[in-house]
């Protein structure tokens, strides 16, 4: 298990309590005008839940997958709506889904924790398990100043950030055609944390 997903699996509980006082309205707005209604969707990397069980409550169709176990516990505590669309898959990894199975994908804050040949795998599963033409919404920081020149925090979780040109090459180089949305100030008031939204398109 790598530290980033030890962290995660140590402060499941309290980390959890943290997303679910934050509110992601503005991902969510861009999400509705984004994806289709009723769209099947998969979301990567959920912790507790939150956005997955918004999604679900706003007519969508959603699976969503972490690598946490413990937060996938919290996830159905707190959001017990989520069972059966909940699956332990800690990335990379061959996922579990046919071809083409999903309308797009959605994922806030969970590829930030992977290196370039880590995000070149998972994008190539996420190419592969959504339809021609599909979609994909990404939230990544645009800035953060707690890190080392690494890339790690002081809990040793590792955040690679990017340049938005550099997202976007990657992003093209696995099978999406990338735009951004305007960086935004993180929505807890952290400073010197800033956040970018992609907006993927399957070719």
């Amino acid at each position: 298990m790598s530290k980033t997903l030890d962290y995660y699996e140590k402060h499941a509980t309290e980390l959890s309590a943290f997303y679910e006082s934050t509110q992601l309205d503005s991902f969510h707005l861009a999400l509705q005008e984004f994806f289709f209604p009723g769209a099947r969707l998969i979301e990567i990397g959920c912790g507790s839940g939150r956005d997955a069980a918004r999604v679900l409550a706003e007519g969508y169709e959603v699976e969503a997958i972490d690598g946490s176990r413990k937060l996938l516990d919290e996830a159905i505590r707190l959001h017990p709506e989520l069972a059966g669309h909940l699956c332990q898959i800690q990335l990379p990894a061959i996922l579990p889904y046919e071809d083409h199975q999903f309308d797009g994908f959605y994922s806030v804050a969970c590829l930030m924790h992977f290196s370039g040949e880590e995000l070149a795998g998972i994008l190539t599963e996420l190419h592969r398990i959504t339809r021609p033409e599909g979609r994909g919404l990404v939230s990544v920081p645009a800035c953060r100043d707690d890190v080392d020149f690494d890339g790690h925090d002081e809990h040793g979780r590792l955040f690679n950030v990017l340049p938005e040109q550099t997202w976007k090459a990657i992003f093209q180089q696995n099978g999406f055609l990338a735009r951004a949305g305007n960086p935004e100030p993180d929505s807890r008031g952290r400073d010197g944390i800033s956040w970018i939204s992609f907006f993927l398109r399957r070719f």
